[in-house]
């Protein structure tokens, strides 16, 4: 019997963290069934940390940014300059003098993340530890998460680390799950932080 079949659910169905663990949107049908869901988390994320999956965690407080510079960029524009720092470090790291290939979610403003890539590569990231992001190839590839697998794996794992950082949930068995969630995330993180310091 297929996870599908025992479930109710497509077989194509997409591994959102928000959507799983709430029970809405196409897991709907595992409303108020919090166990099956966190076991189907709980699979995904193993699978993915057992495939040689890593993260790359990099988050914004966006308070703390507005009062940190009077133009500051958009949240999502300064995360997602640091995690490409990260994956530049973590590739150079490895030693095999290979480029990482970045797959990103499709989103509106691709096309300001895609100039602004070609800016960090000609001219540097900005901040004082500025990097030319030699070890990732160009340019960035945006990809519909329905069809990348590993899209959906890091959006799990996004859901995951935001309600362990920002959600104080008083349910004991939620807190249970959270930490059990973490435990098969914790071993593939090789970097995780939130800017500003």
């Amino acid at each position: 019997m297929s996870g599908s079949d025992e479930h109710g659910t497509d077989p194509a169905i997409e591994f959102h963290g928000h959507e799983l663990m709430g029970g809405t949107g196409s897991w709907r049908v595992l409303r108020g069934r919090h166990r099956e869901a966190a076991g189907i988390s709980l699979a995904v994320l193993r699978a993915a940390r057992d495939g040689g999956v890593r993260y790359v965690l990099c988050g914004v407080d966006v308070a703390r940014l507005h009062t940190r510079d009077r133009h500051p960029r958009t949240p999502h524009a300064v995360a997602f300059g640091h995690v490409l720092e990260q994956v530049d470090r973590y590739t150079a790291a490895l030693g095999a003098g290979e480029q990482a290939i970045v797959v990103a979610d499709e989103i509106a403003t691709q096309a300001e993340h895609q100039r602004a890539f070609a800016g960090y590569q000609e001219f540097g990231t900005p901040g004082p530890q500025s990097s030319r992001l030699r070890n990732i190839s160009t340019p960035i590839n945006f990809a519909c998460s329905r069809f990348a697998d590993g899209l959906q794996v890091v959006d799990l794992a996004m859901y995951v680390h935001y309600r362990r950082e920002r959600v104080d949930d008083p349910h004991p068995a939620a807190r249970r799950t959270l930490a059990r969630q973490w435990e098969a995330i914790a071993p593939a993180v090789v970097h995780r932080e939130t800017w500003p310091h």
